[in-house]
């Protein structure tokens, strides 16, 4: 039997041969697919039911090691590992775990876990931890070490890992990225360094979508899911584990949210999945990009490879065939899995090339309950690293070969399928070189031997053709000052050099061997000056990357169009800007005109010389609007059918010509009785001639402004003078409304409240006579006719004018057109026709309606029953109104009037009420207080509400607390039977009683009030017993509570052993023996007791002899003669027996004192209840 030594199985557990580690893969809804045999198998025998997360190890020949969703761990036997569960991943983690070996140890690995995002925080709970399993427990199939299980690395994370070898190819880097920065832990032969290297990264909000690092281990790209949805690619360097050089690559939408990244196997390509989120859910369509990391611009290099508006996220993963798989979810909340997975088979081609295949392979073995969702399992992406590689392979240059493996191979053959070398065509060095005699693909192989293990590596290249370029080629430029040197747009050239499709990438440099080295490239190519250059050198890569160069002349030829040549075009402009479009396309057959004999020419525009050198920024002739206010001269370029340039200058002026400017209101309006109805144009820019048109397009005017009568629109136009024909045209729309129609003059007549023929008018009582208009006119007194028409300094106390000064005012009358007229108001004061001295009187009790106060002198009153008398004094020849004021100033102003029939007095007891009488026009005909309200007071006097009384004593009385001599009473009992008329009443049965109080004189005004009368409970003693009292007894400290809740209704007074009575129904710290409670009601009409015994046990006793405290003696207990008492020490030794009678214990034990400490007892009562306890006992 062949035996190889220790040493080489731990080597060969990194030797690079195979990538089988990643053969056997687990995901999803118990789904699993083998690759071991080169294409995938479906496996039916996985545990996993899992969301998102999961990880699986095989060994180097793709042998099952073991597998887990983060949480928990199942073995090669697909059984649970014994300390295989509570790991802190989650299944709803996007990338819940990732597991990697430990170096030089084959029979260990660590599997690195995460948690998922708390809620809607975007950390993870538990962070990363990682546990280590090793091989050799559990009879061989694994367990987790338990010491080290669940080891933090980090406290707060994202759901993303990934790792990758270290450059070194014997250790390994774990890396995660946590909202901007990212961590990279190295994992080498003595374990996991916990000390991460930190790289900043620009700020993520969301933990969501994967990262991965690519095969090669020089890229990183995140899927970031939240915030501002995008995809970064990164540097990385695998010796520091330093991410640097972010580059944001652009997807299709603002809609578009990453989930799942994947590099080829090659690390050339990128591919990345999205989809859309409506709210919290995750919804179509989903896409599948590819970017290519080997063009100048990888953001720009995006290919949409397919859409589904059906499946939603999902993950994308390399396997070992070298081809990309992707899961196919349908919607997210629901995690609503399908059995499909997409297959990218070619992900080293160029966009759709790629050759992805939907729905490409079915998982399910016809089990409808076995899925993929959104996960699938990711390794160490060295796995998927191509064991051999090849650097320059376009043709005609020597292509490098490279072996890579972590350990140096015995000897190595290699064969690179290119027979027509001959002997060049085999190699036996480690990383060769060879110079392939054609393009096309060859089959490279590679017989490695190390050790005993023999491998056989094949690795398919593609020989790719070189550019074809033309070279030289010439780039003829106008001179823009005769100077000889001028500007070149290199990019001119592209065509010259290449007509390859698809169009090659080309860049200039000031020499071939720059061009050849890719540096110092011209970064101004489309500005370049041939001063000093005349020749530059172009670098042509086509689509696989192989070069060609290329040789570019730089010629300046003077221009061959006359400086004097100018083509001009004037137009007027359509505002005040002096920016105008034009369409000036009839330079181009003009000026080719001019230019006769010459030929096939070809004529562009620009805006500045620097564009046409460039020929950048062309500009459309027959639609260009000036950037250039008023005049813009333009740019001609003529160039030859070579792209020579033959003429450049300024020969094209573009001139706007400004309109007339002026202002004209858009609307006017005019009263009918406006004396001048003028419209006119404002603030022209200059003198222009204008025409005024009416309705129907006759003129009216020829000067600025013309003269109207009617309502209508209005047009002016305005043409400027110089004879350029530029007019501008305004409208008006011109409303004359009418004037308000008014009586005037108008009289007001006002009572005299003095006879001085001063008075106070309310001015607007005469505005129903100036106007009958509706809607009723904004009407405003003045003091004069002038003011009114101004509108200035008007009445501001119109309801309260006083005809001190003058007799007549000005009403200003405007209605909502704005247009007023104005009437005059006379002023004329009258006497009051009402007789002095008529008084009418009423009389009224005071009340406790509205305010329950029947003492205030407040009291409603209606009095309408006056206005009657009023006008029995007045002649009878006119109607007249009558109205009622609190006052002489409202009265006057007539504001503020009352209500006669329900009108309650603001005075107290007495109130005079002002009268004013006004005839059919509103002139006032009579004024002057002739109503007084008088308010008598109800008999005022005290009574309980309620009272509770000894029924049967002769002090069961109720009575009147304040009786008045004045005042007459009647008692009532609840049948309203008089039971008495005195101001106190004997009864002798409880209920309501109301009693009535009557003014002996005046205005037999009464007040009636009632009392409850309670009746005092007088049945006590059958009631008092032991239930009724809570008894704290057998301590150094009894109480005694009577429960008052238990006694009758009634307020009670408490006394204990004949003891003053007290309200309080406690009594603290009784003593021990015999004790008499007692209760009484507070109207004494009745009273019990009820005798009790209580036992008071002594917390100590001193016996010094001193009189106090000399024995341990219970007071109380004499009254049970039949109890025992027995006292014993700390160790349950009986030291004294006491009968209820004895004096006591006196601390003596057989004669001797016994020490200061505790001691116990035990109570046999003779009612058969047994107390215990401790005392202590103390000498000083």
């Amino acid at each position: 039997m062949k035996r190889i030594p220790l040493y080489l199985l731990i080597l060969i557990h990194f030797i690079s041969f195979s990538q089988n580690e990643a053969a056997i893969w687990y995901f999803g809804e118990f789904a699993g697919l083998d690759f071991n045999s080169g294409a995938p198998v479906v496996l039916t025998d996985g545990q996993l039911n899992t969301f998102e997360g999961c990880a699986t190890i095989s060994d180097y020949q793709g042998n099952l090691l073991f597998y887990t969703d983060g949480v928990t761990v199942w073995d090669t036997n697909h059984a649970i590992m014994p300390n295989g569960t509570g790991l802190l991943g989650n299944t709803s983690s996007t990338q819940s775990a990732i597991i990697v070996p430990k170096p030089n140890n084959a029979n260990q690995y660590y599997i690195f876990t995460v948690d998922d995002r708390g809620g809607f925080s975007p950390f993870s709970f538990n962070g990363i931890n990682y546990s280590t399993v090793d091989l050799t427990l559990n009879g061989g199939t694994g367990d987790i070490i338990s010491s080290e299980k669940n080891i933090n690395v980090i406290g707060q994370a994202y759901e993303k890992i990934t790792a990758v070898k270290h450059a070194d190819n014997n250790s390994f880097w774990v890396i995660s990225f946590i909202q901007d920065q990212f961590y990279s832990w190295r994992v080498d032969a003595t374990g996991v360094n916990l000390t991460p290297v930190i790289s900043a990264a620009s700020n993520s909000s969301d933990s969501r979508g994967y990262l991965k690092v690519s095969p090669d281990g020089t890229k990183i790209a995140c899927a970031n899911f939240g915030g501002n949805h995008s995809i970064k690619l990164y540097d990385f360097n695998s010796t520091t584990g330093i991410v640097s050089n972010e580059n944001i690559l652009a997807l299709d939408s603002p809609d578009d949210i990453p989930y799942g990244v994947e590099f080829s196997a090659q690390s050339r390509k990128l591919y990345v999945t999205t989809n859309q989120q409506n709210g919290i859910q995750q919804t179509t369509p989903s896409k599948l990009f590819q970017y290519n990391l080997l063009a100048a611009n990888v953001s720009t290099s995006r290919v949409l490879i397919h859409t589904s508006n059906v499946n939603t996220r999902g993950a994308v993963q390399l396997a070992i065939d070298g081809k990309i798989y992707r899961a196919l979810s349908i919607t997210q909340s629901s995690q609503t899995g399908t059995p499909f997975l997409g297959i990218i088979n070619n992900p080293e081609a160029d966009g759709l090339a790629c050759n992805y295949v939907h729905n490409a392979l079915d998982i399910s073995a016809g089990d409808p309950n076995r899925n993929v969702v959104e996960g699938l399992p990711p390794f160490i992406q060295s796995f998927f690293l191509t064991n051999i590689t090849a650097n320059n392979v376009c043709f005609g240059s020597t292509t490098e070969f490279n072996l890579s493996s972590t350990t140096p191979p015995d000897s190595i053959v290699w064969d690179f399928g290119d027979p027509t070398s001959g002997v060049d065509n085999t190699s036996t060095i480690e990383n060769p070189n060879h110079t392939f005699t054609s393009t096309g693909t060859f089959t490279v192989t590679a017989v490695i031997t190390i050790g005993f293990e023999v491998e056989t590596i094949t690795l398919e290249i593609t020989i790719y053709d070189l550019p074809i370029v033309n070279s030289p080629v010439t780039l003829i430029q106008c001179d823009d000052d005769l100077d000889g040197f001028t500007n070149f747009n290199l990019e001119e050239a592209n065509s010259l050099i290449s007509t390859a499709s698809p169009t090659p990438t080309i860049t200039y440099f000031l020499n071939e061997a720059d061009a050849l080295a890719n540096t110092n490239i011209i970064t101004n190519p489309t500005n370049f000056s041939n001063n000093p250059n005349s020749i530059v050198w172009a670098r042509v890569v086509n689509e696989t990357n192989c070069i060609a160069t290329a040789e570019v002349n730089l010629q300046v030829t003077s221009t061959q169009i006359p400086t004097s040549l100018m083509y001009t075009f004037n137009e007027c402009d359509d505002d005040t800007d002096g920016v105008l479009t034009f369409d000036f396309s009839s330079t181009t057959a003009q000026l080719l005109t001019d230019l006769l004999p010459a030929t096939n020419l070809t004529v562009s525009y620009y805006e500045t010389v620097a564009d046409a050198l460039a020929e950048t920024n062309t500009i459309d002739e027959t639609n260009y609007t000036t950037t250039t206010p008023n005049s813009q001269q333009i740019v001609v370029r003529v160039d030859d059918l070579n792209n020579g340039c033959f003429g450049l200058g300024f020969h094209v002026t573009l001139n706007v010509v400004q309109i007339p400017e002026f202002d004209l209101a858009s609307t006017i309006e005019f009263c009918d009785n406006d004396i001048d109805k003028i419209i006119g144009i404002e603030n022209p820019v200059a003198t222009y001639n204008y025409v005024w048109l009416n309705n129907v397009n006759t003129t009216i005017s020829t000067t600025e402004s013309a003269a109207i009568n009617t309502s209508g629109t209005y047009t002016v136009i305005a043409t400027d003078p110089l004879g350029l024909n530029c007019e501008t045209t305004k409208t008006i729309d011109v409303t004359i409304n009418n004037a308000p129609i008014i009586n005037s003059p108008i009289t007001l007549i006002q009572c005299d409240d003095d006879l001085d023929g001063i008075v106070d008018f309310n001015l607007e009582e005469v505005i129903v006579n100036i106007t009958s208009e509706t809607p009723l006119p904004t009407i405003t007194f003045f003091t004069s006719e002038a003011n009114a028409t101004s509108n200035t300094n008007s009445i501001t106390n119109s309801t309260a004018f006083s005809n001190s000064t003058i007799s007549t005012v000005w009403a200003r009358v405007e209605n909502t057109s704005n247009c007023f007229s104005v009437a005059q108001v006379d002023l004329q004061v009258a006497a009051t026709d009402i007789p002095d001295d008529l008084i009418i009187t009423f009389n009224e009790c005071d009340d406790t309606q509205i305010d329950n106060d029947d003492t205030n002198g407040i009291k409603t009153f209606d009095f309408s029953s006056a206005t009657n008398q009023v006008l029995n004094t007045l002649p009878t020849n006119t109607s007249y109104t009558v109205t009622y004021y609190e006052d002489i100033t409202n009265a006057l102003a007539e504001t503020n009037a009352i209500n006669p029939s329900n009108y309650r007095n603001t005075t107290p007891f007495t109130q005079q009420i002002v009268v004013r009488v006004d005839d059919v026009a509103n002139n006032c005909f009579g004024l002057g207080f002739h109503v007084t309200l008088n308010v008598e007071p109800a008999p005022d006097f005290d009574l309980d509400s309620e009272i509770t009384l000894c029924l049967t004593s002769e002090n069961s009385i109720i009575n009147i607390k304040n009786p008045a001599h004045n005042y007459l009473y009647e008692w009532f009992n609840e049948a309203n039977e008089l039971v008495g008329t005195e101001a106190e009443l004997k009864v002798s049965s409880v209920g309501n009683y109301s009693v009535t109080a009557r003014k002996i004189s005046g205005s037999n005004c009464i007040s009636t009030k009632t009392i409850q009368v309670n009746s005092q409970p007088i049945d006590l003693l059958t009631e008092f017993n032991d239930d009724n009292l809570e008894i704290i007894n057998n301590t150094s400290s009894n109480s005694i509570t009577i429960l008052t809740n238990t006694l009758p209704n009634g307020v009670f007074e408490f006394s204990l052993d004949n003891g003053i009575f007290q309200t309080t129904n406690t009594f603290n710290n009784v003593i021990g023996g015999e004790h008499i409670i007692t209760i009484k009601d507070i109207e004494n009409c009745t009273e019990a007791q009820l005798t009790i015994f209580l036992i008071s046990i002594p917390n100590f006793f001193t016996p010094n002899n001193d009189g106090y405290n000399d024995t341990w003696h219970i007071p109380g207990i004499e009254f049970q003669p039949n109890s025992n008492i027995y006292i014993f020490d700390r160790f349950g030794k009986l030291i004294k027996l006491l009968k209820p009678n004895d004096t006591g214990w006196d601390g003596y034990y057989n004669g001797n004192p016994l020490p200061s400490t505790d001691y116990w007892y035990k109570i046999e009562l003779e009612n058969g209840n047994i107390l215990k306890g401790h005392f202590s006992l103390i000498r000083r």
